[in-house]
């Protein structure tokens, strides 16, 4: 039995590399049972529903592509169509996205990772993968700094080692893991949560 509202946050960032690293992740996935997933995936919109539909296909009751201001809710899986934060309003967790024109990239894993560290009352664990650039490493080290768990792809396994060496060049990563370690590390912690009222 799942919970409505999620015990754990589970965030995942990439770039360059990412989509078939994330596709990896979510074929390994059984059941997130009282986690939610929110992917930032760097990525144009209409590739982003590509992507999704693709996700959707893996898991189809729980992937969901968010347009919208959305309800994240236990079991669910969330890809991002644009910048979004996460936000606790009245009891619920919720994606809202954001127009963040001063980016260079989009969805912007920094604004996603910096709002979720403001969140209270639920644990996160923030994943940074393959990518160019150093998008998602100052929202990771505010992630840190806020107590959530904090995990980068490590170099050999990256496609392209931007992002998460400048996250753990910033002292933002807790645990540097290749992705086959990250895959096993997001199946203990989307399964391994203890429904609470």
């Amino acid at each position: 039995m799942s919970c409505l509202k999620p015990k754990k946050l589970i965030l995942i960032g990439a770039s360059t590399g990412g989509p078939g690293l994330i596709e990896k992740i979510m074929v390994s996935l059984d059941n997130i049972r009282n986690s939610a997933i929110v992917i930032a995936q760097h990525m144009d919109a209409l590739s982003l529903r590509s992507f999704a539909r693709r996700l959707h296909r893996i898991h189809p009751e729980d992937v969901m592509l968010v347009s919208e201001r959305t309800e994240i809710q236990s079991g669910g899986i969330y890809v991002v169509r644009d910048t979004a934060v996460v936000r606790f309003e009245h009891n619920r967790f919720i994606l809202e996205l954001q127009s963040v024109q001063e980016s260079y990239y989009h969805p912007t894993i920094d604004v996603l990772f910096d709002s979720a560290a403001a969140l209270q009352h639920i644990e996160i664990s923030a994943y940074l993968l393959s990518g160019i650039g150093a998008d998602g490493a100052k929202g990771m080290l505010e992630l840190k700094q806020s107590g959530s768990k904090t995990v980068a792809q490590d170099e050999q396994s990256s496609i392209v080692y931007g992002m998460p060496k400048r996250a753990l060049e910033m002292g933002a990563v807790e645990q540097v893991l290749s992705i086959d370690d990250i895959i096993i590390d997001i199946q203990r912690e989307a399964n391994n949560n203890v429904c609470t009222i």
